[in-house]
């Protein structure tokens, strides 16, 4: 039997519902912050939710590509654009079936709540996933999260673990950078951490 988090079905129903916790309302601060330093070029948001990082990155300009599999996203993803008066290109996806004419084509990808989303199984396929996107020395903008929450409580959100990160992405990957964000939210302070990630 599949799992049902695999699934859009799983998804819609939490933003129908609203259990969507993951949602914070507005842009993310360290998303903010780095979308005014980091050098312009073509971004990928992963299950980019209702996209307000999507829109801070496209008012930066940079040219963005959400994906997600959930239709009340996708749908709020283009509202917030329209709004914005950004053109981004928008695409209900699931990460792990994308199009072949994706790969290579992205500088950065965007990552917030996507991988904790991602039974820890799969893991190893978000990791070759984000790598077939980037193009060579592209990077990971990831900010992981819950650091707090061990991974075999289950989820979503499952935990993230510091050195498991390092143990699955040091492989392929060369770590740039890494830092506990000052500008966090204050319910997520000291429970998500930055890294950002070069491909190999």
């Amino acid at each position: 039997m599949e799992d049902p988090v695999n699934t859009a079905e799983f998804w819609e129903a939490c933003y129908e519902t609203d259990m969507d916790n993951w949602d914070i309302g507005g842009p993310t601060p360290t998303f903010e912050r780095l979308s005014k330093v980091l050098p312009k070029g073509n971004v990928c948001v992963l299950g980019c939710g209702r996209g307000y990082d999507v829109v801070t990155f496209a008012k930066a300009g940079f040219e963005v590509t959400a994906v997600d599999f959930a239709r009340s996203a996708v749908l709020a993803t283009r509202e917030n654009a329209r709004k914005a008066e950004v053109d981004v290109t928008v695409l209900r996806e699931d990460i792990f079936d994308l199009p072949e004419q994706l790969h290579g084509k992205f500088d950065y990808i965007l990552e917030y709540t996507c991988f904790c989303a991602i039974n820890p199984t799969r893991r190893f396929e978000y990791d070759r996933v984000i790598w077939q996107l980037l193009k060579p020395d592209g990077k990971l903008l990831g900010l992981f999260f819950p650091l707090d929450k061990d991974v075999t409580e289950g989820g979503p959100p499952w935990g993230v673990d510091i050195s498991e990160l390092h143990r699955l992405f040091s492989l392929h990957w060369d770590l740039e950078s890494e830092e506990m964000p000052k500008e966090s939210i204050e319910p997520r302070v000291d429970r998500e951490v930055l890294m950002i990630w070069k491909k190999k």
